[in-house]
């Protein structure tokens, strides 16, 4: 071999292409090491390739389906004569990486372009080279408007000078930051997202580029706010709830503490809701509630917080008030606003109203639970006071909440161990002085305490629920002991019962009363059910029909305690009554005081033109029933003829007056 052509062969077998020559059906006649390598076979010679032979100006690509994988590889060829014979001679590149490469180019900006959050690349100096399509919808700026600007433009303006100095500091440090920013949109909408800024550096570490992908967390910040919001508010009537309330308090007393200042929390109580959701339905009492939640707000401060703690009860935080009586003049205002006739959605028109507890900070407690069970147990003390009016707190309310509860405890026990008692006070003819009936009235027989007084304990009762079994037993006590009487063979007697406002609109009152006629074999026609105005007119169209079903059972009804509440005639005519009582406040100035007398004889003249017997309670002198029996009043019941006494000692008071 020449020099020339070791040199060649040499140069051949060191080249990284591939040299091969096949002839023309594809036979390897020659190959160097590198083709061999490319193909990734260790003897070409003699084979036959599934290549193309012939001849091409333009570079071939084909795939290498090799041992170490697939593969790809450019060929060119040409025609040559080898050894007497047509052959071609063929270049092999291997193009695997490259094809690689490429592959990963692409599928690298199907992402950049495909993803969902946007894409900026910016140079060293944070000018911006490429943004992708997520980043147009995003921020509405196109490719065209972006290029060639500073990410800055994007700045909302609600972060400080010291934020962006921080995050690049980050940056700097360790090459990336990630965090939640505000920036703005083109069309001036600031909205919240999710950014992450990488720097991109050379081989000898200097940056050449930054990289920011962001997500729009709008919908994600809304939601959020959504769920905390539903966590601290009241999703009927939007006002804050129990627990954003006692974070507020928490604050209020710490900016109380710090200044000095006083602040105080109302508790309200809507009174007669529940007469209104009993009667028209939830969805009417949750409209109520609404338009309340509305006037509360429009009457308070802007500093005040409205809060709804449930059902019908609201609550107020007043910050910064210089004088106790500052609440007191809101709780006024309240009690005023609430106590307006109120539309419902339905068209009704009705008439609710308010009480109020108060408890101040730091004369009533130093917590916001403190402060809230004080408020609340003043509340309480205005309800039992009448409702519609406002109570402060104060430690004998505290003493009185206690002894309030004890008494509760003890009462439920009174009802099951029998240490109830019927007293009976006689109603008296007028005109012959006989007796002709009595009032049976509640004693308890305390064990420990002795007798209580029934002041003591029925509101106690009502507030509880209790008063209903305490009516039921006294209705069933006395109509007992009036057959009890009767088969003794004393004369005829009405025995009057008190029905509570409580039993009359929430129990089967008929039922009751059939029942326990039934059980004792009492007449109907010798019991008398009292009932008070305010029972009567708090839902008048029903109280007419359950009176109209009592009465047809044949048992006597009478209004008590007339005149101190509505009074109304157009209403007293529907309702199918036989007795009107003249109020004890009405007879206890006479002869002395002129305006009751003009007004007990007004209810006596009303009463007979309505066809009505007439009873004044309370008659405790000579004078008084002197007055009353000239104004033509029918019975009356009172201390000049009794008190008040067990069934045995009123039994004495029958042959004193001549009837037995």
């Amino acid at each position: 071999m020449t020099p020339a052509l070791a040199n060649l062969d040499l140069i051949l077998e060191t080249i990284t292409d591939g040299i091969l020559v096949v002839d023309e059906l594809g036979f390897v006649l020659y190959t160097n090491r590198s083709a061999e390598r490319i193909f990734d076979q260790d003897a070409l010679l003699g084979t036959k390739l599934a290549i193309p032979v012939s001849p091409s100006d333009a570079p071939q690509e084909i795939n290498l389906v090799r041992r170490s994988g697939l593969g790809w590889a450019e060929l060119r060829s040409a025609p040559i004569e080898w050894e007497g014979r047509k052959a071609y001679v063929i270049g092999v590149r291997d193009i695997t990486e490259r094809k690689l490469s490429d592959d990963r180019l692409l599928q690298a900006a199907t992402v950049f372009e495909s993803t969902r959050e946007g894409v900026l690349m910016t140079d060293a100096n944070k000018r911006i080279l490429r943004i992708n399509r997520a980043f147009t919808d995003i921020t509405s700026y196109t490719e065209a408007e972006a290029i060639g600007q500073q990410p800055s433009m994007l700045r909302s303006g609600r972060h400080d000078a010291k934020f962006y100095a921080e995050m690049w500091a980050s940056i700097a440090a360790t090459g990336h930051w990630q965090g939640e920013i505000w920036n703005r949109r083109k069309n001036g909408e600031v909205y919240p997202e999710l950014l992450s800024i990488s720097a991109i550096t050379d081989k000898s570490g200097e940056v050449t580029n930054y990289v920011g992908v962001f997500a729009d967390i709008s919908r994600l910040k809304a939601t959020e706010s959504q769920l905390d919001f539903l966590a601290h508010h009241d999703p009927l009537t939007r006002l804050p709830n129990r627990l954003l309330l006692l974070s507020r308090v928490d604050h209020a007393i710490e900016v109380a503490l710090r200044d000095g200042k006083m602040l105080a929390l109302l508790m309200i109580d809507l009174d007669r809701f529940k007469d209104v959701n009993d009667s028209f339905g939830h969805l009417t009492g949750d409209d109520l509630l609404q338009q309340v939640a509305k006037q509360l707000n429009f009457r308070l401060r802007g500093i005040d917080t409205l809060c709804r703690l449930g059902g019908d009860e609201f609550t107020v935080l007043m910050e910064n008030i210089a004088h106790p009586e500052d609440a007191a003049r809101v709780a006024n205002d309240i009690i005023t606003t609430l106590g307006e006739p109120w539309l419902l959605s339905n068209g009704k028109e009705v008439r609710i109203g308010a009480s109020v507890g108060i408890s101040l900070f730091p004369e009533h407690g130093a917590t916001p639970v403190e402060l809230l069970q004080q408020a609340d147990t003043a509340l309480y003390q205005a309800k039992a006071e009448g409702r519609g009016r406002f109570k402060y707190f104060s430690e004998e309310l505290t003493h009185s909440a206690r002894a309030r509860m004890d008494l509760e405890v003890r009462l439920r026990r009174a009802i099951d161990k029998g240490e109830l008692r019927a007293f009976y006070q006689p109603q008296v003819n007028v005109d012959n002085g006989r007796i002709v009936g009595a009032e049976a009235l509640i004693r308890w027989q305390d064990p420990d305490q002795g007798l209580i007084p029934p002041l003591r304990f029925i509101p106690v009762a009502e507030e509880t629920g209790l008063i209903t079994a305490i009516g039921n037993w006294i209705l069933k006590e006395t109509c007992r002991q009036g057959k009890c009487w009767i088969e003794a063979g004393l004369p005829p007697l009405t025995l009057a019962v008190n029905v509570s406002p409580h039993q009359f609109l929430h129990s089967n009152l008929e039922e009751i009363v059939a029942e326990t006629l039934a059980e004792t074999g009492f007449p109907a026609n010798r019991l008398e059910l009292e009932l008070t105005e305010s029972a009567l007119m708090q839902r008048e169209h029903e109280a007419i029909r359950i009176l109209n079903r009592l009465h047809a059972l044949g048992v006597r009804l009478a209004i008590d305690d007339f005149g101190t509440g509505y009074s109304s005639l157009a209403y007293l005519k529907l309702f199918p009554l036989d007795v009107l009582k003249i109020d004890k406040s009405f007879i206890d100035d006479i002869p002395h005081h002129r305006d009751d007398m003009e007004i007990a004889a007004a209810i006596v003249a009303m009463a007979h033109t309505l066809r009505l017997k007439v009873l004044a309670e309370g008659v405790e002198t000579k004078e008084q029933l002197a007055f009353l029996q000239a104004q033509g009043c029918d019975l009356y019941q009172g201390y000049l003829t009794s008190p008040p006494v067990p069934a045995d000692q009123f039994e004495k008071l029958l042959p004193a007056q001549g009837l037995l």
